[in-house]
């Protein structure tokens, strides 16, 4: 679904809160709550302003242990899920 130059980006209506190493978030419209580990927290932090897909592994890669074919495969699908509920988008070309 992600090519590295897909264009990502946080929905910033969602309000949210540290708790130890996590962020719990709520989305106000629909009131859903959503809860990111540490991983998924430096995903959204790394989204305060647009990033491609690309640049997104690239500084996962940089702050952890994980070569790249196990950081694709695991972000895809989380990327994939946080656009299904709105945490993110995909910004057009």
């Amino acid at each position: 679904m992600f090519k590295p130059e897909t264009l990502l980006s946080r929905n910033n209506t969602l309000s949210g809160t540290t708790i130890d190493d996590d962020l719990v978030m709520m989305d106000a419209t629909n009131g859903s709550c959503f809860g990111l580990n540490t991983v998924a927290k430096t995903v959204w932090e790394l989204l305060e302003t647009p990033k491609t897909y690309q640049a997104v592994l690239t500084k996962l890669l940089e702050h952890y242990d994980v070569d790249l074919a196990q950081c694709e495969k695991d972000m895809g699908p989380f990327l994939e899920h946080m656009v299904s509920h709105k945490l993110i988008y995909i910004q057009p070309e």
